[in-house]
């Protein structure tokens, strides 16, 4: 009679072999998905420069008229796709300052050195390969250091200009050949204007009370991207900005260029 008790262990050992197999197809199909969900990932990194025109807006009852000035505007781009939906945020601060007012008031000449830097963001979703639709934040940010000359001294003051815009709007993208592709974006703006100033004493005049006021308008952009190498890409293009508040407007023109890379 054999009295032998089963062996516990090679019991347990097609068990330990089914739950491994499981386990390896769950790390194989987690690896698969992952592979895929990575494929349709892009993350584009950039610099791009604006040179542009810039005409601000006057708000002290027509006396501090602003002229146009030129400046460069430097600063990072970001853009993340998944699938058919993507985020970009682009970030600019002026390398030079604008000088936005030079007259006389009171016999004094009057002169400015102002910064500026602008924020860019938004959400879109690809229609078609060749058109989207997007919805956005734009921020625009002006600090300007105005500096009173007269025969009795010079005096210092400040002009502050903020816009806080949503952005509604669209794009296209037209491949040309296997090294260029062409795109074009247009947005409408609407949202707020908040101005503020403060003159020493002497030109009280000048001042007003701050104040925030609805501002509305448009933005476009053209550029051409090249194909340096795999994933690097020079752009060239041009942006306009549109914007009024109240009776008077501000608007934007200018050249851009950048560099671009696709991870």
């Amino acid at each position: 009679m054999d009295c032998s008790k089963p062996d516990s262990e090679s019991e347990r050992i097609p068990n330990v072999k089914k739950y491994l197999i499981i386990l390896a197809a769950v790390f194989v199909l987690a690896g698969n998905s992952a592979n895929a969900a990575m494929e349709d990932l892009s993350i584009t990194v950039g610099a791009v420069t604006w040179f542009n025109r810039f005409v601000p807006i006057s708000r002290v009852s027509g006396m501090d008229v602003p002229k146009s000035s030129y400046a460069f505007m430097n600063g990072p781009t970001l853009k993340v796709q998944y699938k058919d939906l993507y985020f970009g945020a682009t970030y600019l601060l002026s390398a030079d300052n604008y000088s936005l007012m030079s007259l006389s008031i009171r016999s004094a000449n009057v002169d400015s050195s102002a910064s500026r830097s602008d924020v860019d963001l938004v959400a879109g979703y690809m229609l078609t390969p060749h058109f989207s639709l997007e919805v956005g934040y734009k921020g625009i940010f002006v600090d300007d250091a105005v500096t009173l000359a007269s025969p009795t001294g010079t005096a210092n003051a400040s002009r502050t200009q903020m816009f806080n815009m949503g952005s509604l709007g669209g794009g296209a993208t037209v491949p040309v050949g296997d090294e260029i592709t062409l795109s074009v974006t247009a947005n409408a703006l609407l949202g707020s204007f908040h101005n503020e100033v403060a003159y020493p004493a002497g030109y009280k005049r000048l001042n007003e009370p701050a104040d925030v006021t609805i501002a509305w308008g448009g933005s476009a952009e053209a550029k051409a991207a090249y194909s340096i190498i795999k994933d690097l890409s020079a752009t060239l293009g041009v942006k306009a900005q549109y914007i009024k508040s109240g009776s008077d407007n501000s608007n934007i023109f200018g050249p851009t260029a950048g560099l671009e890379y696709r991870f």
